[in-house]
């Protein structure tokens, strides 16, 4: 991440004086400044956060049906038919 990016870019928030006399001590102890520590505490917070919810998950049997899926797919039902039937819809001129 590019320092100079983040520089110019600013976040504001209050909180309790208490809050932040904890995160100031927990930043000293760390060896960084109140910014750095809050910042990299939320980064690191905000790309679990979106792992989590790009991350798909399978226990082994779902595996066993999702690869059973691919190999062998079912036929389409007639929902399906009738779906596959409809007219393309036109493509976005740029």
């Amino acid at each position: 991440m590019n320092t100079a990016t983040l520089k110019l870019a600013r976040m504001e928030l209050k909180t309790t004086f208490d809050a932040k006399d904890l995160l100031n001590q927990a930043a000293a102890l760390d060896g960084m400044d109140l910014s750095a520590f809050v910042l990299g505490s939320a980064i690191e917070k905000a790309r679990k956060v979106l792992a989590d919810h790009t991350l798909i998950s399978l226990t082994r049997d779902g595996q066993a049906m999702l690869a059973q899926l691919l190999t062998s797919p079912p036929a389409p039902s007639a929902a399906m038919k009738e779906l596959m039937s409809l007219a393309d819809l036109p493509q976005r001129q740029a």
